[in-house]
């Protein structure tokens, strides 16, 4: 049976937001890991890496960029994987996961984190954009000048969807990758006295692999927005997990290299000093056109499942505005904390996908609904997750010291058990004997 044409390209506008993503509409693992790379290389990124460094020297900063990218990896491959076997988005696996109340909730969640993740972004790239061109030309410009702006053409290029997140990767990964080549070699006379340098201790061992993992756990948890576009699961797995496990490492230490042997307070700042200012910026914005792009599109498809009558392009421009909003009232100075709180709540539900993928309900054709309201044993396993990882965060609950991956486990564990509970009430109450 042949598609129709006009209705796919009528979805194809709606972002598939309630529908599985045709064959005829996918591609090759290419466009996740430009994607996901794009992504890294925008300022929180760098941002993130001078706070860590700063805080744990370069030693023991390295070793939190290896985990918090290890886990992030194996997290988005799994993520990725998910959406390409099912060809569904986030808004279609939370409703088969969770029921259609459950999914609900979690899509609002993973919505709201992304309008914070939105503002967060326009925030610091207004703040850091405005601080590099002071330097640079001595005249003072309103960050809010940088950051308005910005949002509303962010929100422009996000109507386009994931392919012209796609062509700004393709733009942006090798770009960056030579600049931060450029800029350490520039260094190299001073790397004796970057391994050397101590840190403050200002932000713990594992509150930082915690940062690193949260970085970035929203862009996994919506991984299947983007994996379902790809044919091949296997591909789009390698996609996110190589972006993950080796350019996520790479970018966060380059970009402590040039700050640290300097002692610039970030990387744009040591870039300027290094009289690689402009190419910097243009680094700065792309990134963040990125990263924020991502996070409006995968946002709005949250809000367009859950509202079908609402056009996409709408939700887009209204998010936008919030998140606007959001950088008047100064978003970006929650930069650290936001990032804390979203590496121990998300990290917990991306689990939780990955281990109901194998679930009859998930290939079942997009128009199945949920056969329960409120899914107990995934609802549970989340909430135990997440609370196990605050707590682990404030040091009350030690396993593994790295609060991320506690809450990985405790609602792991969780979920195994629940439904194993589950499956043997099931078993003894269809063994009972009918009553009379």
């Amino acid at each position: 049976m042949t598609e129709n044409p006009r209705s796919t390209e009528e979805l194809s506008h709606q972002g598939f937001a309630a529908e599985q993503v045709p064959e005829s509409a996918q591609g090759s693992g290419w466009r996740i890991f430009l994607i996901v790379a794009g992504s890294l290389c925008g300022l929180p990124v760098f941002v993130l890496s001078t706070r860590v460094f700063g805080s744990l020297g370069f030693v023991r900063g390295v070793e939190a960029a290896l985990i918090g990218a290890a886990i992030s990896a194996t997290l988005a491959f799994c993520t990725a994987y998910t959406g390409s076997r099912t060809r569904m988005g986030l808004a279609l696996l939370a409703d088969r996961t969770f029921g259609s109340v459950g999914g609900r909730v979690v899509k609002l969640v993973i919505a709201l984190s992304l309008i914070g993740w939105f503002a967060v972004n326009i925030g610091v790239l207004g703040a850091t954009a405005a601080s590099a061109l002071s330097r640079m030309t001595d005249i003072a410009v309103p960050p809010l000048a940088i950051a308005l702006p910005a949002a509303a053409l962010i929100a422009a290029m996000t109507l386009r969807g994931a392919t012209g997140l796609e062509r700004l990767g393709a733009v942006l990964v090798p770009v960056t990758l030579v600049l931060l080549i450029v800029s350490v070699v520039m260094v190299m006379p001073r790397w004796g006295s970057v391994a050397a340098a101590a840190g403050s201790e200002s932000l713990p061992f594992g509150a930082a692999v915690s940062a690193i993992v949260g970085s970035y756990i929203v862009g996994i948890v919506i991984q299947p927005d983007y994996g379902r576009f790809v044919r091949r699961p296997g591909h789009a797995g390698l996609g996110a997990a190589v972006a993950l496990g080796v350019g996520y490492p790479i970018v966060l230490i380059s970009a402590s290299l040039a700050s640290v042997a300097i002692g610039a307070p970030e990387l744009i700042t040591a870039m300027i000093i290094l009289g690689l200012g402009a190419p910097a910026l243009v680094v700065l914005l792309i990134g963040a056109w990125i990263d924020s792009a991502a996070c409006l599109y995968s946002a709005s498809l949250s809000m367009v499942s859950q509202f079908p009558r609402w056009r996409i392009a709408w939700v887009v421009c209204a998010i936008s505005l919030l998140g606007a909003m959001l950088v008047i009232l100064g978003a970006e100075q929650a930069f650290i904390p936001f990032l804390l709180a979203l590496g121990v709540s998300l990290p917990p539900l991306a689990a939780i996908f990955i281990l109901s993928m194998g679930r009859s309900d998930l290939t079942r054709t997009a128009g199945s609904p949920a056969t329960r309201a409120l899914a107990i044993a995934p609802t549970l396993a989340w909430l135990i997750g997440t609370i196990v990882g605050a707590l682990a965060l404030k040091g009350i609950v030690v396993v593994t010291h790295l609060p991320a991956l506690d809450s990985i486990l405790a609602a792991a564990g969780t979920l195994l058990v629940a439904q194993a509970v589950m499956r043997r009430t099931h078993r003894t109450a269809a063994k009972a004997p009918a009553t009379t």
